[in-house]
């Protein structure tokens, strides 16, 4: 890699509503993927409660991972659980002094609000002697940043919006001249393959020196990352070889970043199709998958939750007596059901679930976790059944994506048409 050391940075989020979990670090998120994009390494991302005695061990961790660069973010309000002034200034050796200048654009921003000026607020104008004052435009405490040891350290608001608007105002600026190397990334996502399963073909992969890969299961595939500092090229050579390794085309979802849904939705939009869905167990959770994709409109025409067998009957036209032989949750019911679907909204495509979720109401022949899904076209009706371990909310959540990864790959396989099924 074309990387030195000074291009590696810690971030550090201060908060103890943070490390209690009352409150979501998303400053960590969103400043590592600047960092990212600009090139930079991340050395250390730390999230600490209000405690001098761990920002000491903290400090000391960071010096000796060679971070040249520090970005601290919260702790600056004006209660007496702000500690980054008091902590910076032993840390540095650099008293904390009041700059008076400094007060009054915090005045000015209550002033402009119709509200009264706490006294309180004095001590957002105080800074280790030595820094840097950085302005905050959007909020009541200004940032500051000091050197130390080869060391800058940059501490700005915890609020979120504040925390964004300081790093691209100050930050980045900074960063831009310590000439990071470019760095570029691509993007594998990977439904119906197991990690295990990936990691075995993969292992076949002769990596390049200057390569790196991470992995990571989210709900509806696996994204497999790569990384490199040399270039483009580099990586697209590499996914090549990767889905070679894989042998099935299917099993991508996207080389692209897209999620389940959004390569759903591209597909259908391409061929000018639409989609409808019949769920039972999964009550509703498929359609509200795929609402939450702007402009989903465009290809779905809406779905059936009929959780009773009533509504099986009299919304999606499923016979009573198929119901009373065979139960719910029937690879017979399943198919009636997307069947319906399709002709009750007149679409191109259905999905439909019925399954046990539980925790109760499984049997011998039909435990918790068991679901029967289908997927209809306009040629075809197909139904499959898979016994999922976990809890309700994890069965449900898998069936969604088991069905509509199952969705995606039909439509891979079927050329377009607009004929339906009568």
């Amino acid at each position: 890699m074309n990387q030195t050391t000074n291009n590696k940075v810690a971030i550090v989020n201060l908060g103890t509503e943070l490390t209690q979990g009352f409150t979501l670090n998303t400053n960590a998120h969103w400043i590592a993927g600047r960092l990212r994009d600009m090139g930079f390494d991340v050395s250390y991302q730390i999230t600490l409660p209000d405690d001098a005695s761990v920002w000491t061990v903290t400090w000391e961790m960071i010096r000796k991972a060679d971070a040249s660069t520090v970005i601290l973010s919260g702790g600056l309000g004006p209660t007496e659980d702000d500690k980054t002034r008091d902590l910076i200034a032993t840390t540095f050796n650099a008293p904390l002094e009041y700059i008076a200048e400094w007060e009054k654009p915090i005045k000015a921003y209550f002033a402009k609000k119709g509200k009264a000026y706490p006294a309180s607020n004095k001590i957002q104008a105080c800074f280790p002697q030595g820094s840097k004052v950085l302005d905050n435009p959007i909020g009541t405490a200004p940032g500051f940043s000091i050197s130390k040891d080869g060391i800058t350290l940059f501490a700005v608001p915890g609020v979120p919006r504040e925390a964004r608007e300081m790093f691209d105002r100050h930050v980045a600026p900074y960063l831009s001249t310590k000439h990071p190397s470019k760095f570029f990334s691509r993007e594998l996502r990977l439904s119906g393959i197991s990690e295990s399963d990936m990691g075995e073909r993969f292992s076949k992969v002769n990596f390049h020196e200057g390569t790196s890969w991470s992995s990571l299961p989210v709900k509806d595939s696996i994204i497999f990352r790569t990384y490199s500092h040399e270039s483009a090229e580099t990586l697209e050579k590499l996914e090549k070889q990767l889905i070679q390794a894989l042998g099935d085309k299917d099993l991508i979802v996207s080389t692209d970043g897209k999620n389940m849904v959004e390569t759903i939705a591209e597909l259908l939009k391409s061929r000018k199709e639409t989609l409808s869905t019949a769920e039972s167990c999964t009550g509703g959770l498929i359609a509200s998958e795929i609402v939450n994709l702007p402009g989903a409109s465009d290809f779905f025409k809406g779905g059936a939750v009929t959780y009773w067998n009533d509504a099986k009957r009299d919304i999606l036209g499923v016979p009573q007596e198929m119901l009373d032989q065979f139960g719910a949750v029937s690879e017979e019911v399943v198919k009636a059901m997307a069947k319906g679907a399709l002709k009750h909204y007149n679409t191109d495509w259905a999905v439909a679930t019925s399954g046990v979720a539980g925790p109760d109401g499984g049997s011998t022949e039909k435990p918790v976790g068991f679901v029967w899904m289908a997927v209809a076209s306009n040629r075809k009706i197909f139904a499959f059944n898979e016994k999922f371990s976990g809890d309700r909310e994890q069965i449900r959540n898998k069936s969604v994506f088991k069905v509509l990864n199952t969705l995606r790959i039909a439509i891979l396989t079927q050329k377009s048409t607009c004929t339906k099924v009568q």
